[in-house]
């Protein structure tokens, strides 16, 4: 549930400095694990007190009870109150699991079914699918995010109003971009906030109760979660930690958003370990069956996507596959302005966990995955370690997939630019093996565990597979990065345009930025009357003022959070107008550099403002393509 337009902040640094990164970076030497609960708060404390961290709740369950509840630092930095195990917090994406149950409940009981056609159930939303007669969205796709549909912007997202909720049918109609098909569903996985907007609709127009209420009365209350909720209730107000972003943790402000089904509900540590501990016990608590062990199950698997069909395990109904540790876990993340969450279980061991913290997703995600892994290691500290899964030979017709992949399946339309500039992976065969290496990074081998299926490493199950795509080309869905436990889906291409694009980009980023370091060998000299008589400075000014202007609209996209940048206020407005400075001076820049071969003045000056000119030219075109020249984020696409 994070902004997107951080992400494509966060990417342009990315390639900033990526080739730095997986070329020579050194093993993290382990420490052992927590071997008590006091060393696992003491670790954790060390987490928070190192990544600025206010606090952190804590639930670790086995089937038949809890292990331990409670939480570690600060609910409230000022007032100083603690985290403790009913502190409530915002756990984001993980109310779509939730969502999910409650429509496995209806279908349980006849009243819906997960092939249903959703134009069957709400024609009234208007859905754009030019697959319609054979292909159209069904209320799988809904829940397993296979519909098509592009996530949400800024606009669409936060209820920036004052009273009552405004009604998901209303949210939906106004604001219907997202719901046009991108591609044929039941292909491509892609994660869709509105798609799950569009599910908790679908659940009240079956259920005739708001979400809130059917999720409440059906699924938290019975299996008692007694304060848990989607509304913002005075119980939960009383309880709720609050929440913070950026180092150092600055409060921000309690916001609703439009898309509740994709991420309002409100938890704490006590009533989540009620929830985990229902899954491990297969859809039952305390006597108490909410779903059928079948639904369970069907809720771990996915099934519709391409990935799905080769046999790659997935994002299911609500809840995902975490490949990235030792045992395979299940469970879902979650991330909203101010929190981030994480619940996860292991069925085949009987255990689960889930913490929240109350620090955003500009927070540092190392401390999110340090303190899972943390937790994770003091659950399975006594575990033995598993015998790496056997070798499969490979069939005789992989050489037909090797090749360079791109990705194909972006979140966010709006910025699947940030996708494009870190590039795509070469698959290639060598000494009977084959590989997977991005542009630059380290190689990983692909390890064959029967047919196109394949896994990195020590993974415990496939993490890697080739299938045929919507269009009859080669795919690839593949578990790219162990922080992100989520399919990416990539087509193969040819290479030369995608790593063509890449150099260019990542070479213009040093020339640009050189243009700051030679600011300071002329410009003292220029105040200090060392340059008299030098002419035609301009030249010089000109690419150096398109540089400030594109660093400087990073500045508060990268230290702000999404809410910030949801309304025109002035951080947003800043935005625009410098990204159309940037463009005006390059381009401005770039006439002058080619003119400035008419004048007389030193060559170096010239060559230098040249090639920092088309630099900066070339990256106004790229981020122009994209309509990321005078953005307007507040506005829906």
């Amino acid at each position: 549930m994070e902004g997107d337009f951080r992400r494509a902040v966060l990417a342009i640094a990315f390639v900033a400095i990526l080739p730095t990164i997986g070329c020579s970076a050194p093993k993290k030497l382990e420490s052992p694990p927590p071997a008590n609960i006091d060393q696992l708060k003491s670790s954790i404390q060390a987490v928070l007190d190192r990544r600025h961290i206010p606090g952190v709740g804590i639930a670790l369950v086995s089937k038949d009870g809890v292990i331990w509840a409670g939480g570690v630092g600060k609910a409230d930095l000022a007032s100083g109150r603690d985290v403790t195990a009913d502190t409530m917090f915002r756990v984001g994406s993980i109310t779509k699991g939730f969502v999910a149950l409650s429509i496995l409940k209806l279908a349980e009981q006849g009243k819906v079914s997960l092939d249903t056609k959703v134009s069957d159930i709400a024609p009234e939303i208007p859905i754009v699918n030019p697959w319609n007669d054979t292909d159209p969205v069904r209320v799988v796709n809904l829940l397993e995010h296979t519909a098509g549909f592009d996530d949400f912007s800024l606009a669409e997202f936060y209820d920036l109003g004052e009273g009552p909720n405004k009604p998901l049918r209303d949210t939906l109609i106004e604001f219907p971009g997202p719901e046009h098909v991108r591609w044929r569903p039941s292909t491509r996985w892609s994660y869709s906030n509105p798609g799950y907007g569009l599910a908790g609709y679908v659940l009240e127009k079956i259920s005739g109760k708001s979400c809130e209420d059917y999720v409440a009365d059906n699924i938290l209350r019975p299996i008692g979660m007694t304060h848990s909720d989607m509304r913002l209730t005075p119980e939960v107000k009383a309880a709720l930690a609050q929440g913070y972003e950026h180092v150092p943790p600055r409060p921000v402000a309690y916001r609703r958003i439009l898309l509740r089904p994709a991420g309002e509900m409100k938890s704490s540590p006590n009533e989540m370990a009620r929830f985990v501990r229902m899954m491990l016990n297969r859809g039952q608590l305390d006597g108490v069956r909410i779903v059928s062990e079948e639904s369970i199950k069907r809720m771990e698997t996915a099934v519709t996507s391409v990935g799905a069909k080769a046999g790659l395990p997935g994002y299911g109904l609500g809840n995902l596959v975490d490949p990235s540790h030792k045992f395979v876990m299940h469970g879902h993340d979650g991330g909203i302005d101010g929190f981030v969450s994480r619940y996860a279980y292991i069925p085949e061991r009987g255990f689960g966990y889930f913490f929240s913290a109350n620090i955003g997703n500009a927070g540092p995600v190392s401390g999110f995955k340090e303190i899972d892994d943390l937790i994770f290691g003091y659950l399975t500290r006594d575990a033995a370690e598993l015998v790496d899964p056997p070798r499969s030979a490979m069939t005789p017709d992989i050489g037909e997939w090797t090749g360079f992949y791109e990705p194909a399946a972006p979140r966010n339309s709006r910025f699947q630019f940030t996708d494009l500039l870190q590039g795509g992976v070469w698959i290639y065969l060598r000494d009977g093996k084959l590989y997977r290496r991005p542009i630059i990074a380290r190689r990983q081998e692909l390890i064959p565990v029967g047919g196109h299926l394949f896994r990195t490493g020590k993974d415990p199950v496939p993490t890697a597979a080739f299938a045929v795509g919507d269009l009859a080309q080669r795919v690839m869905v593949s578990y790219f990065t162990p922080t992100l436990p989520i399919p990416i889906y990539f087509e193969k291409t040819s290479a030369v345009w995608p790593v063509a694009r890449f150099v260019l980009i990542l070479g213009a980023i040093p020339v640009m930025l050189s243009s700051i370091v030679f600011v300071f060998v002329w410009l003292p000299r220029k105040v200090f009357g060392r340059m008299k008589g030098v002419r035609h400075l301009s030249v010089r000014v000109l690419p150096l003022l398109a540089v400030l202007a594109i660093v400087g609209s990073l500045v508060p996209a990268s230290t702000s959070s999404p809410i910030e940048m949801a309304s025109p206020t002035a951080k947003p407005i800043a935005v625009m107008i410098l990204s159309i400075l940037f463009a005006l001076f390059s381009v401005a820049g770039l006439v002058l550099a080619i003119r400035s071969f008419r004048w007389e003045m030193n060559r170096a000056a010239r060559i230098h403002s040249l090639l920092v000119s088309i630099a900066c030219f070339g990256w106004t075109w790229y981020l122009a393509y994209w309509g990321m020249i005078g953005v307007r984020l507040w506005q829906p696409r």
